[in-house]
């Protein structure tokens, strides 16, 4: 069986038809816990496989040079294209195999819709295209599925699950492109894989078409979306196992917003942290910036001029330009802790107290909490600010459990609460940020269990990026000035 839900006090778990067919009601069965390696499996294979891709696709040489076909004008699918988002789909249309090709997106510049512009570009201008879309979560891939699927024939895309993801927590309409038996999801016959132009995936889930049989060669096109979040070898399941040196792999994402997950401190010295998207960024070849391999979008749709201006000169030398249409703003004129209308960026020092309950090693703020809620009330009160407007982050899962539980009890639960990676790839019209911290002392015990962004620049350039129309920070300035 496989754990389905996990609650406070029940673990609900999943057995074959097998099983159900034994069971009396009232039977008692000992229940063994075990750990399932075959995603690990995956990743090791995907490493050992990697041998056979050459150096044009790991290690581009700074000598490399792109093979190109001939392109037709670009007709947009989806809606205007700016300068760089039309250069980079033009030279995925252009590209001949290796090396990949690279969208490096800062925040807000329109990253997936280039992405999902390419695709549609390559199905339509390329005869006997075969596209493989990944992300590295399902709610991603499930996002690009929806921005495709206007513009494609039903039977010609489709989504490829895991059968262990719960069926209940997948979109309705995505149910229309999957396939699936009595409530689980199934890989159809590699004759019938085979036949589909668009096939979208996790990079987990991908291993599932090497192991039935797909050769390869058979994409065209691998697209990797939020291709900075995942480690090397995830990236590499669908590169090294499904393409030659003819296929276009192209990674889109950002390498100086969040990157893998990695527990242990020793993998991260070896590089697992650093994902397939920044080593190939360091590579000359692409910090060259030629657009024959690369293309930096620069033009920023979500953040107000004043709120991308820091993130800009941090970040992205300064290279970010603000796009958003100001009626695209939501009314905050009328809040009077705005002091000044044209500066929508608010710093509330506070002297909070550091806390922590029991042996967990996540950190909350009383004082902070209480300063967030009477911040939301006043927005409320005086801007008629939506609750759905509003994004309350933190970098602790305590402060985050705790702003959560008030918000629910002041009947707030439109307002979303999470961490900063819960809210990557998201925005709202406004940002609240609860940085918690109100000592130094605990600083090495932050950077050892991989807390806070106060000494993370990715994490930290994540959080200042969600907000469109107001950004506010609720902290202790003595300490962030350390």
């Amino acid at each position: 069986g496989i754990i389905h839900r996990v609650e406070a006090e029940k673990v609900f778990l999943k057995f074959a038809k097998e099983f159900h067919r034994g069971h009396r009601e009232g039977s008692l069965y000992d229940v063994s816990f075990t750990y399932n390696r075959l995603n690990m499996r995956r990743l090791y294979q995907a490493v050992e496989s990697a041998n056979n891709l050459g150096n044009s696709t790991l290690f581009p040489p700074d000598t490399s040079r792109r093979r190109l076909n001939k392109a037709t004008p670009l007709a947009p699918f989806t809606e205007d294209l700016n300068e760089e988002q039309a250069s980079a789909i033009n030279m995925i249309l252009k590209c001949r195999g290796s090396p990949p090709y690279i969208i490096y997106g800062p925040p807000g510049t329109g990253k997936t819709i280039t992405l999902v512009e390419a695709i549609l570009q390559v199905c339509a201008t390329r005869r006997g295209a075969r596209i493989l879309v990944c992300a590295s979560s399902n709610c991603a891939a499930d996002h690009i599925l929806m921005k495709i699927a206007p513009y494609v024939k039903a039977n010609d895309i489709f989504r490829l699950n895991a059968y262990t993801r719960p069926y209940e927590d997948v979109p309705f309409d995505v149910l229309s492109y999957s396939c699936v038996d009595d409530s689980v999801f199934r890989c159809p016959p590699l004759g019938e894989l085979s036949r589909y132009k668009i096939i979208v995936s996790t990079y987990m889930s991908a291993s599932s078409l090497f192991a039935m049989g797909m050769r390869k060669g058979h994409f065209s096109h691998i697209m990797l979306d939020e291709a900075g979040q995942a480690s090397e070898p995830e990236t590499l399941i669908p590169v090294s196992n499904l393409s030659d040196r003819e296929t276009v792999v192209v990674l889109a994402g950002d390498p100086l917003q969040l990157g893998p997950i990695v527990h242990s401190r020793e993998a991260e010295t070896y590089g697992l942290g650093k994902s397939f998207l920044e080593r190939l960024s360091d590579c000359e070849i692409y910090s060259r910036n030629d657009r024959n391999f690369m293309t930096k979008l620069v033009r920023n749709y979500r953040c107000h001029p004043s709120i991308l201006e820091l993130p800009s000169r941090l970040f992205y030398n300064k290279e970010l330009i603000a796009c958003k249409e100001e009626e695209d703003d939501i009314s905050i004129h009328d809040w009077p802790d705005l002091p000044n209308k044209e500066f929508p960026v608010v710093f509330y020092g506070i002297q909070g107290c550091d806390e922590r309950e029991g042996n967990n090693p996540s950190w909350f703020n009383r004082i902070e909490v209480s300063k967030v809620v009477k911040i939301v009330q006043n927005l409320k009160d005086c801007a008629k600010v939506l609750d759905e407007d509003i994004g309350v982050i933190s970098p602790y899962r305590q402060q985050v459990l705790k702003l959560k539980k008030v918000f629910e009890t002041m009947e707030l639960s439109d307002i979303k609460v999470g961490s900063v990676e819960q809210f990557q790839g998201q925005e709202k019209q406004i940002i609240i940020i609860s940085t918690v911290r109100s000592t130094v002392k605990y600083d090495a015990f932050d950077q050892k269990h991989h807390l806070g962004f106060l000494c993370n620049p990715k994490r930290f350039n994540v959080a200042i990026t969600r907000a469109r129309s107001l950004l506010i920070i609720v902290g202790n300035p003595h300490v962030i000035c350390k």
